[in-house]
């Protein structure tokens, strides 16, 4: 039992520092990123509807995360431009990426986690 109050303290850990890093991209490249984006509606509806507030610009983070993982679906709703997603610098993109894969990377062993300590009891 010991080892899973470690794995689950490391797992904690793990997801505040996500939670403070991606907070802490949002605060910093947010407005960056949105002017890449500012002729894309979706992110315009985004911005408008969510505001400025933490919540607003992890929400506005989200909307150019799902621009960049699924392009083609969101320029067949009419959200963003044929080449949209092309036009967030590539060192930005990186970090998006490296940011959403952590975390669901700590969602991953969170049910792993929860996995193994329902089949050890």
């Amino acid at each position: 039992m010991p080892i899973f109050i470690v794995l689950g303290l490391a797992w904690l850990i793990s997801s505040w520092i996500n939670l403070i890093a991606m907070g802490w991209f949002t605060y910093k490249n947010i407005d960056v990123l949105e002017e890449h984006l500012s002729d894309c509606q979706g992110v315009t509806n985004t911005r408008n509807l969510w505001q400025g507030g933490v919540i607003g610009r992890q929400m506005r983070l989200s909307i150019i995360f799902a621009i960049m993982y699924m392009p083609g679906i969101m320029y067949r709703r009419g959200d963003i431009t044929q080449d949209a997603h092309l036009r967030i610098p590539f060192r930005l993109r990186q970090h998006i990426w490296a940011l959403h894969i952590w975390l669901f990377v700590n969602g991953g062993v969170l049910a792993a986690l929860c996995y193994a300590i329902k089949s050890s009891q």
